[in-house]
């Protein structure tokens, strides 16, 4: 069969997008949420509160870019919201194992072609904490094993408590998940790594993943020239500018944001416009997190946009709203990004699926609180603009 073009994914960000940055940074040489419900805050303000697993064989290190491919195969993405390994959890991994919480998801994370989860937690052993915090999240290292077997690839930093532990705790953490052999995006020991993706060859297309963070207690976790720390979004142009960088030879380009007001089931507007931003310069999905309960769905330009997926995994004290979770899919075909949903529970340190009831409801939910989108079960359509 002839080669075909892709008639779909990153495209070169158009004459309003951001002018592109021209770092970059090779992969894999990188060693490098709290429960109170505020606006997210001006960095400036203090905000309120390893088994071995066999590696997916559909996914490697690219060599070069691809921009023709053969046999265009759909390539199934998971992502799933804000996972931490302290409290509860932390006691039910030490006492039943690290694979104990995601013994219900696992079958469904594996089958995917790539998964990707917010790791909102530093992983150390260190004890200084940051004063700037009301909560300071700590997950032991074995913590890592868990996710990796469940079948997760690459993890988020870029949040509110990925240095809960100062900048020590944070490269202890970037260097355990090297260790686990989970890939890291949205931090690293400077701000040339924090702000470059990490690229993957799914099924002979360059997909590249980005991850930025809208909240943050201190300006002393922004990523510095030679400082190490997380990819910071209250400044658009540096975002923009990755996006529009990375793009110039992907693909496809993912971002991953953590934003918006916790317990808020609708994003602020600001976010929705910072999202077509992002598609302007050139993103090809965007998923969110941060807010610790689910919000809606749209799509811009056909390009899916979930503004929060929840919590993933949490202690024991969640319930309600904060409890709901789920693993989000994006299925990329030749034209088009697919966005579905498959609703799961938190409960008693373990993401758990409900009966259909549960799982109806939460399509009906989901529904209300999104932009112009239908629930199709698990799929997220776009509404018919004649209807």
């Amino acid at each position: 069969m002839a080669a075909v073009f892709l008639l779909y994914g990153c495209q070169a960000a158009d004459n309003n997008s951001a002018s592109a940055i021209t770092t970059q940074i090779p992969l894999l040489q990188q060693s490098v949420s709290s429960e109170h419900a505020n606006p997210s805050p001006s960095p400036n303000e203090k905000p309120d509160p390893l088994t071995s697993p066999t590696p997916k064989p559909s996914a490697s290190v690219p060599s070069a870019p691809h921009s023709m491919i053969q046999h265009l195969e759909p390539i199934d993405i998971i992502y799933a919201g804000d996972a931490m390994f302290d409290w509860s959890v932390k006691e039910a991994v030490t006492k039943l194992g690290p694979d104990f919480p995601f013994v219900h998801v696992k079958a469904e994370v594996e089958k995917a072609d790539f998964a990707f989860v917010n790791l909102e937690t530093a992983v150390t052993l260190a004890n200084n904490k940051d004063t700037n915090q009301i909560y300071n999240f700590k997950s032991n290292p074995e913590s890592l094993i868990g996710l990796k077997n469940a079948g997760f690839d690459m993890v988020s930093v870029a949040n509110n408590h990925s240095m809960d532990f100062l900048q020590n705790g944070f490269l202890d953490t970037l260097d355990n998940l090297d260790n686990a052999g989970l890939l890291y995006v949205g931090g690293g020991l400077n701000v040339k790594e924090a702000y470059s993706a990490k690229s993957v060859i799914i099924k002979g297309r360059k997909v590249k993943f980005l991850a930025f963070s809208r909240f943050i207690p201190t300006v002393e976790w922004f990523a510095g020239v030679s400082k190490p720390g997380v990819a910071q979004a209250y400044d658009k142009k540096p975002v923009l500018d990755a996006i529009a960088q990375e793009c110039k030879d992907a693909d496809y380009v993912m971002v991953y944001i953590h934003w918006g007001i916790e317990m808020n089931n609708r994003p602020e507007q600001w976010q929705r416009d910072y999202a077509r931003q992002m598609i302007d310069a050139g993103a090809d999905a965007i998923v969110g997190s941060h807010v610790h309960v689910l919000q809606g769905f749209e799509f811009y330009k056909e390009k899916p946009i979930a503004y929060s997926i929840g919590n993933f995994l949490f202690p024991d004290y969640v319930s309600g709203r904060k409890a709901d979770t789920g693993l989000l899919h994006l299925t990329i075909h030749d034209d088009r990004i697919e966005m579905s949903f498959r609703p799961y529970y938190i409960e008693k340190n373990q993401i758990v699926p409900k009966d259909e009831a549960y799982v109806n409801k939460q399509y009906k939910y989901l529904e209300s609180i999104s932009y112009d989108v239908t629930m199709d079960g698990p799929n997220v359509r776009m509404q018919d603009p004649k209807k």
